[in-house]
């Protein structure tokens, strides 16, 4: 679907004006894309391209990463 300009102009505005919001909210997008990939996306095609073994060592990863940083709050 095509965002008109207004909606851009009107997303960078934010952007620009809440830069701390931005960037956690991508952050956490794409922590949220690498473990559950959707079908068909490009991160979903990365991950089958890679050795199932590889990216269960880099799910676990992930998950002794949180649970150190849960520790730490």
């Amino acid at each position: 679907m095509a965002v008109s300009k207004a909606q851009l102009k009107a997303n960078r505005k934010y952007d620009a004006k809440h830069p701390q919001q931005t960037t956690y909210m991508t952050l956490r997008r794409q922590a949220r894309s690498f473990i559950a990939a959707a079908e068909g996306t490009k991160a979903a095609e990365a991950i089958k391209w890679r050795d199932t073994s590889d990216y269960k060592a880099d799910l676990l990863e992930l998950k002794q990463l949180i649970e150190d940083k849960l520790k730490e709050l």
